[in-house]
């Protein structure tokens, strides 16, 4: 059994008043490994969001289903749901999410403070996490004293704190310049290697060639899907470039 495993999903919106339903994804299927790291491509409005908000239990389907770790997420009680994803998904956002009015330090700490931890808990965690992500300097600053960059690793870090079994990153690279991005995606890449499981949606060819896979999605379902294998980054996101210029063009070649 996969890590995470999404089975024949459909999401129907319907209208108001009489209006037309939406379907915003018709069948999607795809499975995720425990490690991996896997990038979610497509046009606007071909159904990324829609899916992150299933993966992420903000929104349920229609129809199908969506396992992590054997646990069927719609089969989660709603009074339950903010516990379990506290304590099982990291969510890393464009932009960023933090409390102005709470410092880097309480922003990282806040999944844990809402889940009781003991202080010294909370201690533990901290300190090898903002080491390894090179904010131990600045963790006592506000979010608004500080880079986009430096608040985008503030983010991954109240992120892993929980030590989550996946990381839901919602374009994490929009909101930052091409070296802050880079640095970013290399954060990613290094968490990656530490057998954190990863899905990230993205428009950025550049910020999907650091995953190991990228899923194409189209018209709400999935039509393509490309592996880096032992590729350099580069030349990954040529081959991502060239798979979106197909979908751009409606075209259906695929790779192997």
């Amino acid at each position: 059994m996969s890590f995470l495993e999404v089975k024949h999903i459909r999401k129907i919106y319907s209208g108001r008043a009489g209006a037309k339903e939406t379907t915003a994804l018709k069948d999607v299927n795809f499975s995720v490994k425990e490690g991996e790291f896997v990038s979610v491509m497509g046009e606007s409005g071909s159904g990324k969001t829609t899916l992150l908000n299933l993966l992420s239990t903000l929104d349920k389907p229609t129809e199908g289903e969506v396992t992590l770790a054997g646990t069927s997420l719609t089969s989660i009680k709603e009074k339950e749901l903010s516990k379990f994803r506290r304590e099982q998904l990291g969510f890393v956002f464009q932009d960023f999410n933090l409390l102005d009015n709470f410092s880097l330090k309480d922003n990282i700490l806040l999944p844990l403070v809402l889940d009781q931890k003991p202080i010294a808990e909370m201690e533990k965690r901290l300190q090898p996490l903002v080491t390894r992500l090179g904010i131990e300097e600045i963790i006592n600053q506000y979010p608004y004293e500080v880079s986009g960059g430096q608040k985008q690793r503030a983010a991954v870090a109240r992120a892993l704190i929980t030590k989550p079994k996946l990381i839901l990153a919602d374009e994490p690279t929009g909101a930052l310049d091409s070296k802050a991005s880079e640095t970013l995606m290399t954060l990613f890449s290094e968490i990656n290697k530490l057998n954190q499981t990863i899905l990230m949606v993205t428009h950025s060819a550049r910020a999907a060639s650091y995953s190991g896979r990228v899923v194409f999605i189209r018209d709400g379902e999935v039509y393509h899907e490309i592996y880096r294998g032992d590729q350099t980054s580069d030349a990954f996101m040529e081959r991502i470039s060239q798979a979106l210029l197909f979908a751009f063009n409606r075209g259906d070649q695929h790779e192997a």
